[in-house]
């Protein structure tokens, strides 16, 4: 269903005053309009009365968002000269790119524009230097500090939006990264090249490398063969400890003043599950938001690590599209047309999906991994119901065997664990870029794939997860089904968990209460 169309207010503080712009829902997508600034002649009763007066437009059907404006010109505009503001020039840049590039591409680039617009919008293009692109750079640095120094001093900078509902909030102010500056000098450097290319200006100032603010390269999080194990372990305890409850029992445990041994003889589940579900660890969610249905946890946590499926192809996936026979997940399109692709089991993941799907049958035209009452389960939910949950369970199993814990730990941090078990397993380039539903092996190589550390009994553990040797597992990978058992070494991961949870609740303490 189209959202209603409504208006959110967009302010941003600058050093000559506040910048106002609107992002309209326009048929689905996020549109957005700069108003103006301050000394302009902006003010917030002007600002609301023209998100008013676009609202009604839009309810009408006679609004025109700005990405088609441009279209409705002329078919040869006049050229802006060198006399016109930075902000006119690159309004109309703007308007030309916006035939070429996709919505998205346009938002991002609306968004620097905006940012660059803020601090040199009044200049004419022709006295747009590298004096007032170095004034603009400093003034974002300059200040992104004060938000730091207000963040660190325990009274951090608020500003205030108003969201498509018409409702007005405050949150806090955010200062520009090293990279995202650099990429506001990018879109600059544009428009100007832009306007030297059809004899505006002489040169492009932005063109300046002396401009640009040093950065680093980030650090991607992966999980190292033992972290991986402890992962799929925490996913398979945190579904297990969940089983056996249900809303009338957490309730009952959470009203009772007996302790959790008591609770937990009564119930007849561990008095860890007890202490966790009052605590709130587990069990969080609304009554009215669950049902008898548990979490697929420590399969979505194995699809994950072992397919490289981003976040919303896993939630999109269907019955269809898992092939036990042949062994391979059909990936459904969701990014581009890359990511629309076969990726094949690993026999670990294979076993997993196996008892899955006989613990939780589903349709061709069904969800895999619905949500506790069944419905689609949505990327927050992944995010926050299972991965979450998982982390802290796996941090406490690291800890107990005297190892870090995990720091970050993201859906995309388990696609960078894919991307480097398929270089443990000697799969192509081309071919990891192809199971991660990339067109460029560079960013495959270069992005994703991290170097895993396989010493002491890391190679072990890893065949033990993919259900396979590294050699035959890349076999599998590349495309090559196994002719023998999907499980050479003699086991699959799931079992092996089995078996670890087993042996390892033995050896666990009662929590004290």
């Amino acid at each position: 269903m189209v959202r209603p169309a409504t208006g959110t207010v967009i302010r941003k503080p600058t050093e000559l005053g506040i910048s106002y712009a609107l992002r309209v829902r326009y048929k689905g997508r996020r549109e957005y309009v700069y108003l103006g600034g301050s000394w302009e002649g902006w003010t917030e009763e002007r600002v609301e009365d023209e998100r008013r007066y676009i609202t009604q437009q839009v309810l009408r059907g006679e609004w025109i968002p700005p990405s088609q404006q441009a279209s409705r010109r002329r078919s040869a505009p006049t050229e802006p000269s060198g006399n016109v503001t930075f902000q006119v020039y690159a309004s109309t840049c703007l308007a030309r790119w916006s035939r070429k590039i996709a919505d998205s591409t346009r938002e991002g680039l609306e968004w620097r524009l905006s940012v660059a617009i803020a601090h040199i919008g009044q200049l004419p293009v022709v006295d747009v230097d590298e004096q007032a692109l170095e004034g603009m750079v400093q003034a974002l640095l300059v200040e992104r500090e004060a938000i730091e120094q207000a963040i660190a001093e325990g009274h951090p900078l608020m500003e205030e939006v108003t969201d498509r509902r018409g409702r007005t909030y405050e949150r806090r102010r955010r200062g520009l990264s090293n990279s995202s500056v650099n990429e506001v000098l990018g879109v600059v450097r544009r428009v100007l090249e832009h306007a030297r290319r059809r004899g505006v200006i002489d040169r492009d100032p932005a063109d300046d490398p002396e401009l640009r603010v040093p950065t680093r390269r980030p650090s991607r999080s992966f999980l190292e063969a033992q972290e991986l194990e402890a992962f799929l372990d925490g996913a398979h305890r945190v579904e297990a400890e969940n089983r056996g409850l249900d809303w009338d029992k957490v309730r009952y445990i959470r009203s009772s003043a007996a302790s959790n041994r008591v609770l937990a003889r009564e119930l007849g589940v561990s008095d860890v599950l007890v202490s966790k579900v009052r605590r709130r660890i587990l069990w969080d969610v609304e009554p009215d938001a669950r049902s008898r249905n548990e979490i697929p946890r420590l399969a979505i946590c194995a699809t994950l690590a072992l397919a490289g499926l981003r976040n919303l192809e896993l939630c999109l996936l269907d019955g269809e599209h898992m092939d036990f026979a042949a062994g391979r997940i059909r990936v459904p399109r969701v990014k581009s047309d890359a990511s629309e692709r076969v990726v094949p089991m690993v026999p670990g993941l294979r076993e997993i999906l196996l008892e899955h799907r006989a613990a939780h049958p589903y349709a061709l035209s069904n969800p895999v991994f619905p949500t506790s009452n069944g419905t689609r389960n949505t990327t927050h939910n992944i995010r926050r119901h299972v991965i979450d949950p998982v982390r802290a369970r796996a941090n406490e199993l690291l800890v107990e065997k005297g190892r870090p814990e995990i720091r970050r730990l993201t859906p995309h941090t388990l696609r960078r664990t894919f991307a480097s078990i398929l270089a443990e397993c000697n799969v192509p380039p081309r071919r990891a870029m192809y199971l991660l539903g990339h067109t460029d092996p560079t960013l495959t190589m270069a992005v994703y794939q991290q170097v895993l550390d396989l010493g002491g009994a890391g190679i072990k553990t890893l065949e033990r997860l993919l259900g396979a040797r590294l050699d035959e597992a890349g076999q599998v990978l590349c495309g090559r089904q196994l002719e023998a058992d999907w499980s050479p070494i003699g086991h699959s991961g799931l079992k092996a968990l089995d078996r670890t949870t087993s042996a390892t609740r033995q050896e666990e303490p009662n929590d004290a209460d």
